[in-house]
């Protein structure tokens, strides 16, 4: 199907309702970013963005803990009985807590993690339609977080598969070069693995220097 100027899910109306324009809006994003993006940019609407997002990172918050959960199972008869209880219980809880909060966690990740890559991607000179709209690309390219639903492998791919449409988005969306998105979307995890590495090593010298003594 053909891609309109808004998101199927901001124009439910042409593509026969809310539920399939909610699946347009998930296949487009994964499968046609490029074209999908550029349409993203085309509007200044936050909130249909944002629920989509939200819904898309709640389920895969949901789905990771799940998971995580549940491949422990078989490792529990091995440990003590109370130990296997806490870890069951602890489990349990991470799930219910999910399923109950993960909306917000979603909502503040897209928030915060929009507000970063603006920043980077204004740096870098890529800007060119505001916030709003790198909001709005955060908030659809956590389309493949869903895949948390498949075990083990799912969030992985999911993840760099979010990466990806970050790059793309931002670039479609904001009318710029796929460079600067790239930049914008790498330069502060460059940033975080650098700071992390000259932390290891001043621990590592002032550990060193404690250790020799006066």
């Amino acid at each position: 199907m053909a891609m309109g100027n808004l998101p199927p899910i901001e124009e439910p109306q042409a593509y026969g309702g809310l539920l399939p324009a909610i699946w347009q809006t998930w296949v487009a994003a994964c499968f046609r970013p490029h074209e999908f993006f550029e349409s993203v940019g085309n509007s200044q609407n936050l909130t249909p963005a944002l629920l989509f997002g939200i819904g898309c990172g709640w389920l895969g918050i949901f789905f990771g803990s799940l998971w995580a959960t549940v491949i422990q199972l078989p490792f529990l008869p091995m440990l003590p009985s109370k130990e296997a209880q806490e870890q069951l219980v602890g489990g349990a809880a991470q799930i219910f807590c999910s399923g109950l909060c993960g909306w917000l966690s979603a909502l503040i990740g897209i928030l915060l993690g929009g507000l970063l890559l603006h920043l980077f991607l204004a740096l870098f000179g890529g800007a060119n339609q505001g916030l709003t709209v790198t909001l709005r690309v955060v908030a659809y390219a956590q389309a493949p977080v869903i895949l948390a639903a498949i075990p083990l492998l799912g969030s992985c791919v999911g993840g760099i598969w979010g990466l990806v449409l970050y790059i793309i988005g931002l670039a479609a969306a904001h009318r710029t070069e796929t460079w600067r998105s790239a930049l914008a979307v790498f330069a502060p995890v460059i940033l975080c693995i650098g700071i992390l590495v000259i932390g290891a090593v001043l621990i590592a010298l002032f550990a060193a220097s404690v250790a020799k003594g006066p």
